[in-house]
């Protein structure tokens, strides 16, 4: 698989620190020094222009330094994950594989070219893809580390303590405790659901895409080309969104929601699930209580 893109590489959390960190501010500052000594003995009006692009330069060189280095992307590999995720990546595979498969087929010429570009962009699609597994897998992974079960029963033995002898701080906030700890395994639940649905669209994009390539093939008309190349960019856009949607969720540890979400089935966005998963993920587990014992003749689920 290729490398990450410069615009992916550029739109990260690295280069938006650089840009409005101290030494950020100081580059931009230092370059626009600079740029003003070389040219005040000159004239004024050229000063002011070798301030701004004394800065520009001192500030492009900070974020030159913070952009992260296009490394290769690491050797896909489905079962790394589990499912849903390992499903959707091997489908991701074989449209990439169909798809070679149908460039195969065109007769050399201006048309076998202008597919061969949309070709490559599918490398793009199926690495966003893995990415967006591996990030979901995560969340799926953290979202087990929370018994709701347990939890539940818990929650019904402190209701009904209030309920018996009245409720004072310490039995309410425990209540309130679990309560938010079954919350967010809802909302966690939410996020896994949604990003697997959106995921699963993207997929039969890509199976929509190779379809069209296959009847070009056929067809051998270049009128297609156009249209097939900016959907398989879109799909590549919508997968990098969904994957730095969840990323900011597992990144926030502010207590405030995710700037970005993940995109629905018509490209927009929906901040909805997103940020109350990234409210919950970010809120502070409360201090630990002690976990009462049932009443003699009563056992908790499962036992």
């Amino acid at each position: 698989m290729g490398s990450l893109s410069f615009r992916d590489r550029f739109f990260s959390p690295p280069v938006a620190k650089a840009l409005t960190s101290p030494s950020g501010i100081l580059s931009l500052g230092a370059g626009a020094a600079v740029g003003i000594v070389a040219t005040a003995p000159v004239s004024l009006p050229l000063a002011a222009v070798g301030a701004v692009v004394g800065g520009l330069v001192g500030l492009g060189a900070r974020v030159a330094l913070a952009l992260p280095r296009g490394e290769p992307a690491a050797k896909i590999d489905p079962f790394a994950v589990g499912e849903p995720w390992r499903h959707a990546v091997i489908d991701a595979i074989k449209a990439r594989t169909r798809f070679t498969q149908a460039v195969k087929t065109f007769r050399d010429g201006p048309l076998k070219a202008s597919v061969e570009a949309v070709d490559s962009r599918l490398d793009d699609a199926v690495n966003e893809c893995w990415r967006v597994a591996q990030q979901g897998q995560m969340v799926a992974d953290a979202r087990k580390s929370i018994n709701d079960r347990e939890v539940a029963w818990e929650l019904s033995q402190a209701q009904a303590t209030v309920g018996a002898t009245g409720a004072n701080e310490t039995r309410s906030r425990r209540i309130e405790s679990l309560e938010s700890q079954l919350q967010t395994a809802a909302r966690m639940d939410a996020l896994i659901a949604s990003t697997k649905e959106q995921l699963d669209l993207l997929n039969a994009r890509l199976d929509e895409a190779v379809t069209r390539a296959i009847e070009l093939s056929v067809s051998n008309q270049s009128s297609g080309v156009g249209a097939l190349g900016s959907d398989v960019d879109r799909i590549v856009d919508d997968l990098q969104s969904l994957r730095l949607a969840i990323e900011d969720v597992e990144g926030s540890g502010t207590g405030q929601a995710a700037s970005g979400s993940a995109p629905n089935l018509t490209g927009e966005v929906d901040d909805t699930v997103v940020g109350a998963v990234a409210d919950a993920i970010a809120t502070p587990d409360p201090a630990p209580t002690a976990r009462q014992e049932p009443s003699p003749g009563r056992t908790a689920p499962g036992q």
